[in-house]
């Protein structure tokens, strides 16, 4: 098998996940932002309401994105670490 091979299924490979890559990262730092915000939101007030328990399930939500969405991108380069390891 030929180096040059491998190059173009690296190629191949970055342009077909093109998409979901992106997808799943612009989600991940929309989260990020969204889980710094509630935090120092949360942080400032200094009586507990029924709007610093909003700020709580924010934090809670957009760390579980952050959570799936880091989850399905390691999956995703896990997959074609294993394709191309199958390969040979």
């Amino acid at each position: 098998m030929s180096t040059n091979s491998n190059g173009e299924d690296i190629e191949f490979m970055l342009e077909k996940f093109k998409p979901e890559r992106y997808a799943y990262l612009s989600i991940t730092i929309a989260s990020f932002i969204i889980l710094l915000i509630c935090v120092i939101l949360f942080i400032t007030k200094n009586e507990m309401n029924e709007r610093n328990v909003g700020y709580v399930a924010g934090m809670v939500g957009s760390s579980g994105a952050i959570t799936y969405t880091a989850s399905q991108l390691l999956r995703m380069w896990s997959d074609c670490i294993n394709y191309f390891l199958n390969k040979k």
